[in-house]
């Protein structure tokens, strides 16, 4: 039966990489409810960009249009902030995947050792077993020759 003696090795690999993919994953899921909550914000800001258009042809007080400016303008804000808030989940997330890109590399290394040993191993053991299958022929052979 084939042993490979650096399965343990090969297990922390896949463990560590199993724990990247999962932070990945997480750090997908966030960037994608960053994005989701700056699509909410511009929505926002566009629906009261319409209000806004349809109350000057209204007569409104001055302080109420000012107020819906002023919440407009801190909308802007808000989705400044928001993009670079996606801009810097963006950068984890590029660093991670570089980082689980490096534990799939290190993984598929004595992933490509273990198949190689293994591969040696069988060889070895089919070599073996000719060499085996090969001596009782002769031993059968020489008893019925004696």
């Amino acid at each position: 039966m084939f042993k490979f003696k650096l399965q343990s090795v090969l297990d922390y690999r896949l463990n560590i990489e199993e724990k990247i993919q999962n932070e990945f994953s997480d750090l997908k899921r966030a960037l994608e409810d960053e994005k989701q909550i700056l699509k909410s914000l511009t929505a926002d800001r566009e629906s009261l960009m319409g209000e806004l258009r349809d109350i000057q042809r209204k007569m409104i007080r001055p302080d109420d249009i000012s107020n819906l400016v002023a919440y407009i303008e801190k909308l802007r804000e808000k989705e400044k902030e928001q993009r670079n808030v996606i801009l810097t989940a963006e950068e984890k997330l590029e660093s991670k995947r570089q980082e689980l890109m490096e534990a799939v590399k290190n993984r598929k290394i004595i992933e490509n050792l273990r198949e190689k040993h293994e591969a040696e191993y069988h060889k070895e053991m089919n070599e073996l077993e000719r060499k085996n299958s090969d001596e009782m022929s002769v031993l059968k052979f020489g008893r019925r020759v004696l």
